[in-house]
């Protein structure tokens, strides 16, 4: 193999050879006959000519034996890795950097955050483990990561491991850099739980759920984000647990369309209902993490299409909403949703 990268890159370009010589010689000639005649009209234009293209046919030349006389080590490209940064309190962004992590790092250590998570939206494949999808970062009494492998029966395998925070910093350098070894997959790294595809099939729904817990010990309970994205139609329903924000633009579109019949989108404590409405195009019913005497607010809104997806884009990346929503706990019965 690396035999037949030198050789490509020490190759004569034949064609930009040929005809940049081809030019050389007309642009000379162009140039002789303009000195000939350098007191007529024509011989001033010939000359400017022929210069003009002499000058491109040495380009011409040069861009043939380049290769040749200066071979250049070309590295091997590397499929690009988009990344989405949720914080606990759901603001989202893709600028993610190693800068960016070891802040939040800081934050959880001084205790202004309680956990983030990292999802890949190009999952990795990571031998004998799966396809990482979301690597989760908790703090308590120290600072634990999370990795997400869906395996390839469809079920997940959760690993976690304890790492300080400057290991843990350079482990997520690395793994933005892409030059993460081999050993940082397997080192300290311990399976906490698995759910086997099989068995979701066969459980009901409640037990179908990946758990939004992961891991309890005697100082508390470590958590996750919960994040899911329903779309159901006359006779089916499919739910996404990794999803972009593109995909929550297409299922508003969906139920305006009549493609489904609704869509639920959960994201964090919070949960919004995508229905048809007859006087607006879609309304949005907000279950939000808001409590009044043990009851959870509802609120409902209605809008165009173009508006219910700036006002869940803006939720997904702001984690807020604006203030211009109707309360409809009283008719929603203030029911928590399962």
């Amino acid at each position: 193999m690396k035999k037949t990268q030198s050789k490509n890159r020490k190759r004569l370009h034949l064609a930009a050879l040929i005809l940049g010589a081809y030019a050389v010689c007309l642009g000379f000639g162009l140039v002789l006959a303009g000195l000939e005649d350098l007191r007529g009209a024509v011989g001033p234009i010939r000359l400017l000519l022929g210069l003009g293209m002499m000058g491109f046919g040495l380009f011409g030349v040069w861009d043939g034996l380049r290769d040749k006389l200066h071979p250049q080590e070309k590295l091997p490209l590397k499929a690009p890795t988009q990344y989405v940064l949720t914080d606990d309190s759901g603001n989202r962004t893709s600028n993610v950097t190693a800068e960016r992590i070891r802040e939040e790092l800081e934050k959880l250590r001084e205790g202004k955050r309680d956990s983030f998570h990292l999802q890949l939206l190009m999952p990795l494949e990571v031998s004998e483990w799966g396809e990482l999808k979301q690597i989760s970062c908790t703090a308590q009494s120290a600072l634990s990561l999370l990795a997400f492998f869906q395996t390839a029966d469809g079920g997940w395998l959760l690993r976690t491991r304890t790492m300080d925070l400057e290991a843990m910093a350079e482990w997520f350098r690395s793994l933005l850099e892409e030059s993460l070894s081999l050993s940082g997959w397997t080192d300290g790294w311990e399976t906490l739980e698995e759910v086997p595809g099989t068995s979701q099939e066969t459980e009901d729904s409640e037990d179908q759920e990946f758990k939004t817990w992961v891991l309890r010990n005697e100082a508390g309970v470590y958590t996750v984000w919960h994040r899911r994205l329903t779309i159901a139609g006359e006779a089916w329903r499919n739910e996404y647990r990794f999803f972009t924000a593109h995909d929550v633009e297409l299922a508003a579109q969906g139920v305006y369309e009549g493609t489904y019949q609704y869509a639920i989108l959960e994201w964090g404590s919070s949960s919004f209902d995508l229905l048809p409405d007859q006087e607006e195009q879609l309304q949005v019913i907000w279950c939000t993490n808001i409590w009044d005497e043990k009851v959870r607010r509802y609120f409902r809104r209605a809008g165009t299409v173009t508006q219910v997806k700036f006002w869940l884009i803006q939720y997904l990346n702001e984690g807020y909403m604006d203030e211009y929503w109707d309360d409809v706990t009283a008719l929603a019965g203030g029911q928590e949703r399962k």
